[in-house]
């Protein structure tokens, strides 16, 4: 039961990045990868604090499993991300290639610390 469910919450999660995706694309347009950017800030700070709900002994290890693994796995895009770095270095850009690699991990690790803290762990 548990691996339907991480199924269903990781197409849930890829379906909401893509609408995050294209949210952010209409509002702020296409120049950076403002949805990558945004959802794996976002899913690395629901993960860490699913993490730390987890050892706080808040949340069982299944359900933990759906929503880290599937649903925040599903909406987090590390393929993305470095497809985003790849275009740029490709495109001349090594200034931005650098910044899209480094910005954007180091803001997802530390929402994940933060999200693991928040939630107690």
């Amino acid at each position: 039961m548990t691996v339907a469910l991480i199924a269903l919450a990781g197409g849930a999660g890829a379906l909401a990045r893509w609408l995050v995706d294209l949210a952010l694309a209409a509002k702020l347009g296409r120049s950076l990868p403002w949805g990558t950017i945004a959802v794996n800030i976002v899913g690395s700070c629901l993960a860490g604090a699913l993490a730390g709900a987890t050892l706080g002994a808040q949340l069982g290890p299944s359900t933990t499993q759906v929503l880290a693994i599937g649903l925040c796995g599903g909406f987090t895009t590390f393929s993305a991300a470095s497809v985003d770095v790849a275009r740029a270095l490709e495109r001349g850009r090594p200034g931005l290639g650098v910044a899209l690699f480094f910005v954007p991990m180091v803001l997802a690790v530390s929402a994940a610390i933060g999200g693991f803290h928040l939630a107690g762990g």
